[in-house]
């Protein structure tokens, strides 16, 4: 026994780390200590104290008498813990850099996580790629094309896959921000000798007469949003604005809003009424309402 205890002696007296060792222990049996000392002198300075306080007492001097023994053990371990940092910093570095696509999509997902920036279903546009939401995980994101026009909504049947990491460098458009109903915006290009009086007012005829079902229930949903959201909504009637664009064309940017699924039959009868004024005109035939 005399032996044991004479080999532990030896090897604590020539371990380079003894004292840390010992300072360790006796800092946090004397922290232990303070505590129980000054829980139990407030519990006789305060009899009546009630068992919530009493317990909340507890509670908060354990917390406080962690942070001091973590504060004590990192003062007497400063020096190991620093060697021990730098080496640790420069396997990081080096798994960073090797594997830092995987590190931008796993960020990427969960940036879109957090903010909740789109969701399976939702149409979105990333880049110039824009489609409908089927699939998402923690490393990409798998959509089903929309056009590939950008004046054709229906899908494709190409699916895109790409890497969240582009979350973290490009925009994101998503269309059905408000749910069931969506604000949707395209743009006609117009040549620049054909009179937009004589296009806008049948055009809009269309436009009004389709979206007329949804109006007062998508101003309703609306004031719904902006209350529960804080949003700003856009307003729910439909409008035809005329752009200059150069020399040779103009543009009609028509809006409205309806439902998500009716968005697209919507501005393809604009789209139709469109071709059939351009037709006439072009042919100097008459337009008759």
């Amino acid at each position: 026994m005399t032996d044991l205890f004479n080999y532990l002696v030896s090897l604590l007296e020539n371990s380079p780390i003894r004292l840390q060792w010992i300072y360790s222990v006796l800092l946090v049996l004397a922290v232990l200590i303070i505590r129980q000392i000054l829980l139990q002198l407030n519990f006789r300075r305060h009899p009546e104290m009630e068992i919530e306080d009493k317990r909340r007492a507890v509670v908060v001097s354990r917390n406080l008498a962690f942070i001091a023994c973590i504060i004590c053990l990192f003062a007497v371990w400063a020096s190991q813990i620093q060697t021990f940092a730098l080496s640790m910093v420069a396997v990081a570095a080096a798994t960073v850099l090797a594997t830092k696509e995987l590190i931008m999509c796993l960020s990427g997902s969960l940036l879109r996580a957090v903010t909740k920036q789109y969701s399976v279903g939702d149409y979105i546009e990333v880049g110039h790629m824009r489609g409908r939401v089927v699939d998402i995980n923690l490393l990409n994101t798998l959509m089903m094309q929309v056009g590939p026009n950008d004046l054709i909504g229906q899908l494709s049947g190409k699916t895109i896959s790409f890497p969240n990491s582009l979350l973290l460098s490009q925009t994101v458009q998503r269309d059905n921000i408000l749910g069931s109903f969506v604000v949707h915006t395209f743009e006609i290009p117009v040549p620049i000798h054909l009179d937009s009086d004589a296009i806008v007012p049948p055009l809009d005829a269309v436009l009004q007469k389709k979206c007329a079902p949804y109006i007062q229930a998508i101003e309703k949903y609306h004031e719904v949003v902006q209350v529960q959201k804080l949003f700003i909504t856009p307003a729910a009637r439909p409008r035809i604005s005329r752009v200059p664009h150069d020399d040779k064309l103009y543009l009609l940017v028509v809006r409205f809003a309806s439902p998500v699924a009716k968005r697209l039959e919507i501005q393809q009868l604009v789209l139709d009424e469109f071709l059939r004024i351009q037709y006439r005109l072009l042919k100097n035939d008459p337009i008759t309402p």
